[in-house]
């Protein structure tokens, strides 16, 4: 690389600050990138066990095929490199012993050399639920191989690309809440899959500072005062964050918490997980997000609840009969008393309604039949 100006380096790092408040300028950034440092090609990835995607100089759909991500899925100093910290700049060629170890290997002999990528700088960017982001800029074999002045400005110029990376992943989450969410009469927290809070809106803001509220902060995530009711969460909010053959998502769920009717002195609230969709980051696909949508139960039972049960799920008008009493808090027996049938009768219909409704158990069922009030126009 020759001399590189101030007025050089000052205009690839404002692209790079453009990009964070645009998506649509990643392109534009790395370009610069491969541009300042003399390169063949550049490219930012998003890397995980099953895809890739990447916003590069170079239009190569092939280099971001299934083959190729497990081929770097395989590679040993693949799997080196995805494990260095966030911000590190390292040469592939040098991060194990022998420079011409990873020459030898089946992702440069198949993938890399017929691309003429000989010489290469990367940093990792992010790492997210088993998935990486990295930038990469080459050298052809024609070029003389990256120096150490190269390093030193690659490293001086990623602080700004990881800052911008922040800045667009925050602005994504922050304008599709506030476009979806912020103006519901309900709280809503967007969350990753270890229930991290990325944003929520304020009447899930109310209800967490309310001190009748199950639903509590521990070190940035949502958990519920209940353990019990956290690994439901957990679970729901996992399966809303994952794909399914690595295309369709889970579907959550619905809960209600706290779930011990016993815990009398705490606001009962039903929470549906779902699935949220994608912010991006570095122009690509980012983590998978969760919705959670939290309301209060209501203290009664609206008019009409039970022809609306009976439509929504196909029940039985005796199936609705009971499950509208369980919905208005009572117990399995004092169900059945007031439906006039044995708690015998009762399971039989509960377990039919478990079927009809694709719940598990009783509170699970409660909370689904609690969140669909809304749907019946009346409060």
């Amino acid at each position: 690389m020759g001399d590189v100006s101030i007025e050089a380096v000052s205009a690839v790092v404002g692209k790079v600050y453009e990009a964070a408040y645009d998506q649509e300028r990643w392109f534009d950034a790395v370009t610069g990138l491969r541009d300042l440092f003399g390169g063949s090609r550049s490219c930012i990835v998003r890397l995980d066990p099953k895809t890739s995607n990447a916003v590069s100089t170079v239009y190569d759909p092939e280099f971001s095929s299934a083959e190729v991500t497990a081929a770097h899925m395989r590679d040993p100093i693949s799997q080196v490199a995805a494990a260095l910290p966030v911000g590190c700049v390292y040469d592939r060629t040098r991060i194990m012993k022998g420079g011409a170890g990873f020459r030898r290997r089946e992702l440069w002999q198949d993938w890399y050399m017929p691309r003429d990528m000989y010489h290469g700088l990367a940093c990792n960017l992010l790492a997210s639920n088993g998935s990486y982001w990295f930038l990469d800029i080459h050298r052809s074999s024609r070029q003389n191989a990256f120096e150490v002045r190269d390093v030193e400005l690659l490293r001086k110029i990623v602080p700004h690309v990881l800052r911008a990376g922040q800045i667009g992943r925050q602005l994504e989450n922050t304008s599709a809440l506030a476009s979806a969410f912020s103006h519901l009469p309900f709280g809503v927290f967007l969350v990753n899959s270890h229930q991290r809070i990325a944003q929520m809106n304020e009447a899930a803001e109310a209800m967490l500072a309310r001190p009748d509220s199950p639903l509590k902060l521990s070190d940035g995530a949502i958990i519920i005062c209940n353990a019990g009711d956290t690994q439901e969460l957990q679970r729901l909010v996992a399966d809303a964050c994952s794909l399914r053959d690595a295309v369709t998502p889970g579907t959550g769920g619905t809960l209600l918490v706290p779930s011990d009717r016993q815990q009398s002195g705490l606001a009962r609230l039903v929470l549906s997980v779902a699935p949220f969709v994608d912010a991006r980051a570095y122009g690509l696909a980012s983590e998978r997000c969760a919705v959670i949508m939290v309301t209060e139960v209501a203290r009664r039972i609206p008019d009409g609840f039970e022809t609306h049960v009976r439509e929504l799920f196909d029940l039985t008008p005796a199936e609705a009969r009971l499950a509208t009493a369980l919905a208005s808090g009572r117990s399995l027996k004092e169900a059945a008393d007031t439906s006039n049938i044995t708690v015998k009768t009762g399971r039989t219909y509960l377990e039919r309604i478990f079927s009809k409704t694709r719940t598990r158990q009783q509170s699970e069922l409660v909370a689904l039949l609690k969140s669909t009030e809304p749907l019946s126009g009346r409060r």
